[in-house]
């Protein structure tokens, strides 16, 4: 598992683009879902996240290439500011489950705010 901290303009859209491999080869990850949870601490329950996204991967070119997205709408990051918790996790076709990625999310003010 990799530990990245995030950070997030608040109410911004973003596409987060992930690329999955197995010992440096592209995996298929058609029908594979991702799920994305964003909490003030790693033990809270999810009923409390403050951010859930769950996709699956469809079956085209760019699931077999190992290539997946994330899209994050700005209704999505509307939330307030702070200094959250992430972590992504996969589950393949077998229903095996995996937490590849987590660490600290930050979401943050704009200097616009129209």
């Amino acid at each position: 598992m990799n530990n990245v901290d995030l950070a997030l303009v608040k109410s911004d859209s973003k596409t987060y683009t992930l690329t999955i491999k197995n010992d440096g080869v592209a995996v298929d990850i058609s029908g594979w879902s991702l799920y994305f949870t964003v909490k003030n601490s790693f033990e809270d329950l999810d009923v409390n996240a403050i951010i859930t996204k769950n996709v699956v991967f469809p079956a085209n070119a760019s699931s077999i290439a190992g290539i997946g997205y994330l899209p994050l709408t700005s209704i999505d990051t509307d939330v307030a500011l702070g200094n959250y918790k992430y972590d992504m996790k996969l589950i393949d076709n077998s229903t095996s489950r995996q937490t590849f990625l987590r660490g600290k999310y930050n979401i943050i003010p704009t200097a616009r705010l129209s």
